[in-house]
């Protein structure tokens, strides 16, 4: 069934525009029809998304609206659309200049028989417009479509020598020849004289055959010069079948089939390169390796090929290395340096490496490209002369550019961070005599005897060095007081002090040691061994076997020091060390909440010692555990008798030092001691400090939760000056933060300590962890950090540590008065 047509009628008369349709409708003619009779009216017409006006009819006297300028506008909006004039006698001379205007034709009113011819003949005109129109269109598109193509196009006739009829921009860019000079002849004409390829052959079987065919010919240019030609030929049939013309896409592949040849020797030489070659995509996940690649690491080709290159890895670099070489990869396209990896088999070993990025045309990164070699033995051939340059032949100690180096850059640390180093110049006492009574031979072996007990005495990180003859050198890094350097020198005594068996003899030697101290006794190497060995010299004098510093005043203390640790080895034994006690009290009543136990050596000649003069010389000594276990234990039993006497304490704090947290047997010690004195768990609270917390957090952590668990209080010594790490104090099972006294001596004057304690109360409070300040001496601090929220406090001003016997008389009527 035919579509409707929908009619635009022009007509300011009502009447008319009636008998216009009756007379459609009488006529059989599918239409619908749309009166307008005003400008308005007629543009809102024309400008409807949905409407589509197959014509227009329009008289051609209306008020108001110019029919003349309304049929030029529409041919210029609606060409497609035709308009025919309805309307009574209006002269030829007018009906041409519409017709001239763009109006299809002219009907009259008193002859309405023409109209609906006229508008079938209108309609089919336009329709017939249009599909020229969309042919030309269709046309120019291909026309223009070919010229386009980047790959020449070329058309000859099926018949005679088949000769070109068309061919597009391109085919003249490949070729060099133009359209005029082609047309009408061969492209034999591109073969040249090189017509003996086996594909030429093919391709004039198959044309003769009226077939297609494809194939890769070696063509020449008008100026001589050959290109490769991928041709793709189809034939074009007429609707009988016969082949009247035939198409040829023509693609110039000269620059491909000479990067074919260049990955042909790439290929030869990445697979003969004795250097292991890989290819990664842009995730580092392995393309292709080479025979070298295979023969170096250990990995088969088919064992890799998809696999991250990580599979290479090490383990010998820090990630921070990875980041680097990634973005200077990323940054510059290259990398070139030293690299750890693994074989297949486990076996770590070095290589030289040099990473490149591959672009594409575009700059854009496309895969990157790793060639390597193994250099073992060059390493293992450089860390001997390396290890020759820098090492005592006869001892394998370092010498003495090694030492300076090393001494070099201890001072360059310890300057950075504050911290001291130690130097001890060594020369053994009458060496000279055993040279000359047991010959060089027995004096070299005790050298190298005398160098492996000098490596035993030190740490790791320390450095023993022999200098020439019988002296040496021992360089102590980080040490923390001048006593350490005692300590080891003590120990170099004892050590040499044992027999030497050489040649079925026992010999004995001795050691005169000088000591200097960076940075008291000198600034750089050079003189930090000047006064070391100055300060031996000083020791030969007054008779040999023993030590000296350079400094006197540090010889004295170090003297001093030794005697005072002589003796705390007996204090124990003796029954020297006492407790006393100090008050934790409520901040709003003033009531005992509260006990931290001290520890007091009561030295027989020095007095009573405070823990400072005493507990670092029991720690280095390694007593600490001994005198740690007799404090829990005397501090647990007091706290007993005070729960059985009735006197309220609260809980009582008990200082915990770092090696017997270090230790595997505090738990179980701690376990024990709670039984043999029948002190509940709930009233003990062990301290430690922050800054071993935060150093040992990792460690310390399983340890501190099996005391938590036997119901034991944990609490922080000293917080706020150990540079405590936030995600470590939420995993620590801690019941209690001790506000350190530095902070609490100058409030609520000064501003930042004021701020920092203010800090720690809200930390503690986030946490919901209780919070008591040390070092309370005046009311005003007192009044400080009651306001800020802190709910306890210790210190001079509620009242020093004191013995049992008067914290018992002072707290003892309050807490009676406060049972009953």
């Amino acid at each position: 069934m035919t579509e409707a047509l929908q009619i635009l009628v022009i007509e300011d008369d009502e009447q008319d525009f009636q008998l216009l349709v009756r007379h459609l409708a009488r006529s059989q003619l599918s239409c619908h029809c749309t009166r307008v009779d005003t400008p308005a009216a007629l543009a809102q017409a024309l400008a409807k998304a949905d409407a589509h006006w197959n014509i227009v009819l329009s008289d051609y006297n209306l008020p108001g609206i110019d029919v003349r300028l309304t049929v030029s506008q529409l041919a210029k909006a609606h060409p497609e659309t035709p308009i025919i004039i309805i309307s009574g006698t209006i002269g030829e001379e007018t009906i041409i200049d519409l017709l001239r205007a763009g109006v299809a034709d002219f009907v009259s009113k008193d002859n309405l028989t023409r109209l609906v011819p006229a508008i079938h003949r209108a309609v089919d005109a336009a329709a017939t417009r249009r599909a020229q129109q969309h042919a030309e269109r269709e046309l120019q598109l291909r026309d223009r479509a070919l010229s386009a193509a980047t790959n020449g196009v070329v058309i000859t006739r099926a018949d005679g020598d088949m000769p070109v009829v068309y061919l597009n921009p391109a085919f003249e860019a490949i070729t060099g020849y133009r359209a005029d000079e082609m047309l009408g002849r061969n492209c034999r004409v591109l073969q040249g004289d090189d017509r003996e390829q086996p594909e030429i052959a093919k391709i004039y079987t198959a044309l003769s055959q009226g077939e297609g065919c494809q194939a890769v010919v070696r063509n020449y240019r008008k100026n001589g010069s050959a290109f490769w030609n991928r041709m793709s030929i189809w034939p074009v049939k007429s609707s009988a079948g016969a082949t009247t013309h035939f198409v040829g896409i023509q693609e110039d592949i000269t620059e491909q089939r000479q990067a074919d040849d260049r990955l042909r020797q790439a290929a030869a030489v990445f697979e003969s390169s004795a250097e292991g070659m890989m290819i990664t995509d842009l995730s580092a996940n392995i393309i292709e390796v080479n025979r070298a690649f295979t023969e170096i690491t250990g990995y088969e080709r088919d064992e890799v090929i998809g696999k991250s290159s990580s599979v290479l890895r090490s383990g010998q670099h820090p990630p921070q290395f990875y980041q680097s070489l990634w973005r200077s990869l990323q940054e510059s396209g290259q990398w070139r340096g030293e690299m750890w990896n693994r074989r297949k088999n486990g076996e770590i070993y070095p290589e030289w490496l040099t990473l490149s990025t591959v672009y594409d045309d575009d700059g854009q990164p496309v895969f990157y490209t790793g060639v390597f070699s193994d250099i073992t033995r060059v390493k293992q051939s450089a860390q001997k002369l390396e290890h020759l340059a820098h090492h005592d032949p006869l001892t394998d100690l370092p010498n003495r550019m090694l030492l300076n180096a090393r001494l070099k850059h201890a001072i360059e640390h310890a300057t950075r961070s504050g911290v001291s180093l130690a130097l001890l110049f060594l020369d053994l006492d009458r060496f000279k005599n055993i040279n000359d009574v047991y010959g060089h031979p027995f004096g070299d072996e005790l050298l190298r005897q005398v160098a492996s007990r000098l490596r035993d005495c030190v740490r790791l990180d320390d450095t023993v060095a022999r200098l020439g003859g019988d002296e040496f050198v021992v360089l102590l890094e980080e040490v923390k007081e001048p006593h350490s350097a005692v300590l080891v020198a003590e120990k170099i005594q004892l050590a040499l002090n044992q027999p030497f068996a050489i040649e079925q003899r026992e010999q004995f030697v001795t050691a005169s040691i000088g000591i200097s101290v960076f940075p008291r006794d000198g600034g750089d190497a050079a003189e930090l061994i000047r006064n070391a060995d100055a300060a031996m010299y000083q020791v030969k004098d007054k008779g040999r076997f023993g030590f000296a510093f350079y400094t006197p005043e540090l010889t004295l203390k170090a003297t001093e020091r030794v005697r005072l640790e002589n003796d705390l080895h007996k204090a124990l034994d003796l029954d020297q060390f006492l407790l006393h006690y100090q008050p934790q009290v409520d901040l709003r009543t003033g009531q005992l909440t509260g006990v931290e136990a001290l520890v007091r050596w009561a030295h027989p000649d020095k007095g009573l010692l405070y823990p400072s003069a005493f507990i670092p010389i029991a720690e280095e000594s390694g007593m600490m555990p001994r005198i740690g276990r007799w404090i829990l234990e005397a501090a647990c039993r007091q706290a007993s008798d005070w729960r059985n006497d009735g006197l309220a304490f609260g809980r009582i704090g008990v200082n915990i030092a770092a090696s017997q947290l270090r230790r595997g047997d505090l738990v179980a010690l701690t376990r024990d001691t709670l039984a043999a004195t029948g002190l509940p768990a709930e009233m003990l609270e062990l301290e430690v400090t922050e800054g071993f917390i935060m150093q040992q957090a990792a460690e310390a952590i399983p340890r501190l939760n099996e005391l938590r668990e036997l119901g034991i209080g944990i609490a922080i010594d000293d917080f706020g000056t150990g540079y405590s790490s936030l995600s470590y104090l939420k995993r620590l099972p801690v019941t209690r933060l001790k506000i350190d006294q530095s902070f609490v001596r100058d409030i609520p004057n000064d501003r930042d300590d004021a701020a920092i304690t203010r800090a720690i109360i809200a930390l503690a409070k986030s946490l919901s962890l209780d919070v008591i300040a040390e070092g309370v001496e005046t009311p005003d601090q007192a009044a400080f950090l009651l306001a800020e929220g802190c709910q306890r406090g210790q210190g001079f001003h509620f009242s020093k540590a004191v013995c049992a016997d008067t914290l018992t008389r002072g707290y003892a009527t309050a807490s009676r008065a406060a049972n009953t």
